[in-house]
């Protein structure tokens, strides 16, 4: 009984430390090439095409951008596309919602998603709102830790329709 109460403990906290099972029944889903686009049902009757088009790693910040506190440090910019392909108006949050992971073989490293814009393009809204057609691209930059190239994979979390995740070559 201890054994079991143990292992559903530790089950239970890599869960919720973002871990995965590794079970096939555990509502993952395989890694996708970046450039793949993937259409969520979401709460409220909502529906979304989410699109990593690329990764810049490491990536430049555009002049004036970054403040003498953040000279220095290492950066990636995700090139993400969102799409309203359903009936409703929907409302993204990519600043909260994306995470990076490392290579394999590196070590794991904390991210920041920023509001920075790099010299490939603009920067994606805080928030960012589509009314039914409607569709918006631009860059997430993230503090990586270390210079590039680090990423590993991205994680984007639109909600209860589960985790994105795109593997980067």
């Amino acid at each position: 009984m201890r054994r079991t109460t143990a292992t559903l403990c530790l089950a239970t906290a890599l869960l919720l430390a973002g871990g995965t099972t590794g079970c096939s029944g555990d509502g993952e889903e395989p890694e996708l090439a970046v450039g793949t686009s993937v259409t969520r049902e979401l709460e409220g009757g909502g529906k979304a095409a989410y699109t990593l088009k690329s990764v810049v790693d490491p990536a430049e910040m555009k002049p004036g951008e970054l403040t003498p506190l953040h000279e220095g440090k290492s950066w990636a910019a995700l090139e993400l596309s969102f799409e309203n392909v359903g009936s409703k108006d929907i409302e993204e949050r990519p600043l909260y919602r994306t995470r990076v992971g490392p290579r394999e073989g590196e070590r794991p490293f904390g991210t920041n998603a920023t509001l920075f814009e790099p010299v490939q393009g603009p920067a994606l809204p805080e928030v960012v709102r589509l009314k039914p057609g409607e569709s918006v691209e631009g860059f997430l930059v993230m503090e990586v830790g270390t210079p590039g190239p680090v990423v590993g994979t991205v994680t984007y979390s639109p909600g209860r329709s589960g985790d994105i995740v795109w593997k980067v070559d």
